[in-house]
């Protein structure tokens, strides 16, 4: 079920990839077409309008210059004058021709087909323009208010502006103004638009094509991926967790064999105690019996004290491997008293004196923690006796939320001024096995030794509560 998710899930990024692309080239390519188009077509526009006002400005200079001579000296027109400019437009020039008017520099109108406005001003910057020799064309969309007659037409016009000479001379007069039909141009416009679109869209379609393509195999790769991603990641996971499991299964192995290292160690120290100690104790009894030294003497025979000697010190030492074995009775102590009764138990045994600086700690610190405590300080102060001459033996606790930090040191010649031949202690349960004891609880272990300086154990356990 959680696969065919991810499969589901997978699908829907790809194609929203490629939807994207094509929408978002479909804009640009449409925007681009529609500029390219424009950007044409106003130049196109621009070219074809001057030329119609130069063809324009011909014509005002041919058909309406003649007429507009009597403007020098007078600011009107004759009716002689009046009725040939209104002939023009009744032949066949009238069917290009729509609509003539005649400006005064000042833009008094002198002339037009619609005779309502003559006389009227109408400043433009197109007449002032003309009024300059300046010659301009633009559709015109009569939305002047000396067009008003003339929007009844619905015709596209070109209006051309043109400048009118005193014949013989450059000095202007008048201002032409000429209204063509512009139904053609605007066509050729039109047609002019589409091609542009057209030629750019055959353009950029293939383009468009080729960059689909392009998108739609890179989704498609970033889908493989995907899928393989998710594939990596669902068996990450479930190796992450049978990782874990296998954690938990170590840590508890360690923790069982700490444990019953323990509990082999107490086994040994009871049969140590039950067995041969009794049986060298029963020896003893018999040595030091005043019955057998006299037997001993009726027979004739010298009574051997070395042999009592020998067994006494035998006895000894069983009994301080015995008690080294066996941890004390801890249950119902705080792990600061179960330190301290690790250094009063060394104190009473060896009659050593022995500095120690011990912090609060968790009153609920687990069982394994506490005894691995109890051993460091056992061995360290065991060590501390034997090798270290009992020069200034210490131990230092301190805890924060995370971590036990445990030293023992002296001040003693060093380990390396020991016998090699008896790198233990008689007692102890040695450095290796103190190692094996921290890093079975995750924590780090390091003893240094200088000679002349004396020996440091440092253990630093993380800090495991009763239930955890």
């Amino acid at each position: 079920m959680t696969w065919s998710f991810v499969k589901t899930g997978l699908k829907t990024p790809s194609f929203g990839l490629t939807h994207q692309f094509v929408v978002a080239a479909a804009i640009t390519i449409a925007v681009s077409m529609g500029l390219l188009a424009f950007a044409i077509s106003e130049r196109i526009e621009a070219s074809m309008m001057q030329t119609a006002a130069e063809e324009g400005a011909l014509f005002t200079e041919v058909f309406l210059g003649p007429s507009a001579q009597e403007l020098a000296t007078s600011r009107s027109l004759s009716p002689e004058s009046v009725e040939k400019l209104d002939d023009l437009l009744a032949g066949k020039l009238g069917e290009r021709v729509k609509m003539i008017k005649i400006w005064l520099p000042d833009a008094t109108l002198v002339y037009s087909t619609n005779k309502e406005a003559v006389g009227e001003r109408f400043p433009s910057h197109h007449i002032a323009s003309a009024a300059e020799g300046k010659v301009t064309g633009e559709f015109d969309f009569l939305d002047a208010v000396e067009n008003a007659t003339e929007r009844r037409l619905h015709l596209p016009l070109v209006e051309i502006y043109a400048p009118l000479f005193r014949e013989g001379t450059t000095r202007i007069i008048a201002v032409g103004e000429v209204y063509t039909d512009g139904r053609r141009l605007a066509g050729d416009l039109a047609s002019i638009r589409l091609i542009s679109i057209g030629i750019v869209g055959a353009v950029t379609a293939p383009m468009m094509l080729i960059l689909f393509l392009m998108v739609r195999r890179t989704a498609n790769l970033v889908t493989e991926y995907q899928s393989t991603l998710m594939r990596s990641v669902v068996e990450a996971k479930a190796l992450a967790a049978q990782n874990y499991r296998l954690r938990r299964v170590a840590d508890d192995a360690r923790l069982e064999a700490a444990n019953s290292n323990e509990n082999l160690l107490a086994r040994i120290g009871q049969d140590l105690h039950d067995g041969p100690i009794q049986l060298v104790s029963l020896l003893v009894l018999k040595l030091t019996d005043p019955a057998s030294k006299k037997r001993a003497y009726t027979c004739g025979g010298p009574y051997d004290t070395g042999t009592e000697a020998l067994t006494a010190r035998i006895l000894d030492e069983l009994r301080q491997i015995s008690t080294g074995l066996v941890l004390p009775q801890l249950e119902g102590l705080t792990p600061n008293e179960i330190l301290r009764l690790a250094v009063q138990n060394h104190e009473d045994a060896t009659g050593s004196n022995v500095r120690h600086q011990i912090d609060e700690l968790p009153a609920d610190l687990a069982p394994p923690l506490t005894i691995c405590l109890y051993r460091i300080v056992q061995e360290g102060l065991n060590n501390a006796f034997h090798h270290g001459k009992a020069v200034e033996q210490r131990v230092e606790v301190w805890a924060d939320t995370e971590f036990v930090v445990i030293t023992v040191s002296d001040g003693g010649p060093g380990l390396v001024e020991s016998n090699p031949a008896n790198p233990r202690s008689r007692t102890g349960l040695g450095i290796a096995g103190l190692r094996n004891r921290v890093e079975a609880l995750k924590g780090t272990f390091e003893m240094i030794s200088h000679c002349g300086i004396g020996t440091q154990i440092r253990a630093k356990l993380p800090v495991t509560r009763t239930g955890n």
